[in-house]
């Protein structure tokens, strides 16, 4: 399920996706972006087998890591604050699980991909996941998110707090 939203961006991230996490999709994007990065060290390293094990664990180790930011549990929600400034140009999506949040866009630092001489140099365009466990329930639908320049601010509500909301309305 993918939720757009309007909010305020950061000068360099073109759009921004809040995702709650439904099934394998965010299991079959990070694999396939550890795969395609795999495969690319293969062919960096001159297409000799025998190393998949040792590509695959590069990969993954350069793609996925653990999201640095501060976190503030309150009452009824989460708030998360994280520098977006590692994230290049382009698609930016924040996945939401229950108990987990992945950041996902493309690596600003890539490095070129290697060419034949003479050939113009290409940026490599990887996609990399930033990833924080969440020590509270949240609900994956009533998250937001809004930039403070490279600052993005991720807000998300507690498991069950409409509802506590509600039983504290009913009983006024």
């Amino acid at each position: 399920m993918s939720k757009p939203i309007t909010i305020h961006q950061a000068p360099h991230l073109q759009e921004l996706r809040i995702r709650a996490v439904l099934g394998n999709d965010l299991q079959n994007k990070m694999h396939d972006a550890i795969a395609w990065r795999a495969y690319r060290l293969y062919e960096e390293q001159g297409a000799k087998p025998g190393h998949d094990v040792e590509h695959w664990q590069r990969a993954f180790a350069e793609a996925v890591r653990p999201l640095d930011c501060g976190v503030i549990v309150q009452d009824r929600r989460v708030c998360l604050t994280a520098d977006a400034s590692l994230f290049d140009d382009g698609p930016f999506e924040i996945y939401v699980e229950p108990r987990r949040i992945t950041l996902c866009g493309f690596d600003r630092y890539h490095r070129p991909i290697p060419t034949a001489p003479g050939e113009p140099v290409r940026a490599r365009r990887d996609w990399i996941f930033r990833v924080y466990d969440l020590d509270v329930d949240v609900d994956p639908r009533e998250a937001t998110a809004r930039f403070n320049g490279p600052v993005l601010n991720i807000y998300l509500a507690k498991a069950g707090a409409h509802l506590e909301q509600a039983a504290v309305a009913a009983a006024r």
